[in-house]
């Protein structure tokens, strides 16, 4: 099996969980519309999505939303 490897055209999204605080979501539309999702609980979740999204994709941005 071969690695999948990602175009960096469309970043990842890096941002906390609205649900759930303290959780961190990252999140990436494929060129098909598939969507990949990856949570980050306990300490240092929002280091940790951002190293992730990093590693994974390569390109990404951390957004916040109004509640």
């Amino acid at each position: 099996m071969t690695k999948k490897t990602r175009p960096a055209a469309q970043p990842a999204i890096v941002f906390a969980d609205r649900l759930y605080p303290g959780d961190w979501r990252v999140e990436w539309i494929d060129d098909d519309g598939g969507i990949e999702v990856a949570i980050f609980a306990g300490p240092k979740a929002r280091e940790r999505a951002i190293r992730y999204a990093d590693r994974q994709y390569g390109l990404f941005e951390e957004v916040g939303f109004d509640r």
